[in-house]
């Protein structure tokens, strides 16, 4: 008796199908994955970026007549209105009534905030937050 030879190139065909298959659904989630890992990447590098112009942009100092809250002033020299989002003195946070500073602009502390004790200050440490960078002062 002669032996039948089978044909097996129907499943080398079948085989490399599947593996095409297999290869090309694991590509898509793989390229999604990559590709949003360089947008944030791309994205922190823009908000550091925006960061570090904001923080050249603010010129803000402080002008020291008196030792009380009507004495001391903040003055804006930059070229873009400060935003002011905190002020803490001696580790007390006040409320703000005034938030933005425009260039040019000398504001005394006491209409910043109307909660700040008039007291007299003298050796104390002033801590801002402006337009997201925070800014110490000795008074």
């Amino acid at each position: 008796m002669r032996k039948v030879k089978r044909n097996k190139g129907l499943s080398e065909i079948f085989s490399s199908l599947i593996v095409t298959l297999i290869v090309l659904s694991l590509s898509v989630p793989l390229m999604l994955y990559f590709n949003s890992l360089n947008n944030s990447q791309t994205n922190n590098v823009g908000n550091s970026f925006q960061h570090l112009n904001s923080a050249l942009d603010t010129k803000i100092t402080v002008i020291q007549i008196g030792n009380t809250p009507n004495q001391i002033y903040l003055y804006s020299y930059g070229n873009y209105p400060a935003k002011i989002q905190q002020l803490i003195i001696n580790k007390t946070a006040y409320p703000l009534n005034i938030t933005i500073i425009k260039p040019d602009q000398l504001i005394p502390l006491s209409k910043i905030s109307t909660k700040i004790p008039s007291k007299t200050y003298i050796n104390v440490t002033m801590l801002i937050e402006i337009n997201g960078n925070y800014y110490t002062f000795e008074i």
